[in-house]
């Protein structure tokens, strides 16, 4: 801040601060404490100086999310949101804005869309719908040509899992059953790379394709007590 004051906002007006720049210093604070309790992470009690956190804060701190994505989540969760609703307001993060949609990739990010398991209402021209097509790639483990869209695919699925437990986290203190449910659904896919639908037998690489094919079939979907009755 001493070497590079314009970098940093310090003005002629600080220039009766001394040198460790005390009142500028203050002034940050200040600011950031009136965002954040604007984005309910904090109390801010302005006579006093005094802060005290909230558990959108702790949940914002423990999982490393902007306030602006915290802000997001707490305008747009709802007490009924299905997994879909949920990939949409988790498309919606800060952390995703700077992602852009490049014309060079408009036609696989088609060809994804059909492939996709969750249906994508919207179209791929803006980021935040962008977003939900990766995702899901990544789950589906889906193969990609674009070195680009390879690359937005894994900051995507690097981020997933923290901002997913955030949700989660979110929907818990408030008792709220669905999104919990659907959240949780969503870090299972995202840490085991599996959609729901999908059996666990898929993260051995030994078992053969046909198998995996029985195992997924209407016989054994969603009814593991079928696997005790089987013969070796």
């Amino acid at each position: 801040m001493l070497l590079s004051p314009a970098l940093y906002g310090v003005t002629v007006d600080y220039q009766d601060d001394g040198p460790l720049l005390v009142q500028k210093r203050a002034d940050i604070a200040h600011s950031a404490a009136v965002l954040s309790e604007k984005c309910n992470l904090l109390k801010y009690e302005r006579h006093s100086g005094k802060f005290q956190s909230t558990e959108l804060g702790r949940i914002a701190s423990h999982h490393y999310v902007t306030y602006n994505s915290m802000s997001t989540y707490n305008q747009h969760l709802q007490p009924t949101m299905s997994i879909l609703e949920l990939i949409r307001v988790f498309a919606l993060s800060n952390e995703f804005k700077l992602i852009p949609v490049r014309r060079d990739e408009t036609i696989e990010l088609g060809k994804l869309l059909e492939k996709v398991p969750i249906p994508v209402e919207e179209s791929v021209e803006e980021p935040a719908d962008k977003i939900n097509v990766p995702l899901q790639a990544y789950i589906s483990q889906l193969k990609l040509d674009g070195f680009a869209l390879v690359a937005d695919m894994i900051f995507v699925q690097k981020s997933a899992g923290r901002i997913l437990r955030a949700i989660f986290e979110i929907g818990l203190k408030r008792g709220w059953l669905i999104p919990i449910r659907a959240a949780l659904d969503l870090c299972i896919m995202v840490d085991k790379q599996l959609r729901a639908s999908n059996t666990p037998l898929r993260q051995f690489r030994c078992v053969p394709a046909d198998v995996i094919r029985k195992a997924e079939g209407k016989q054994f979907v969603r009814t593991w007590y079928r696997y005790f009755g089987l013969a070796p």
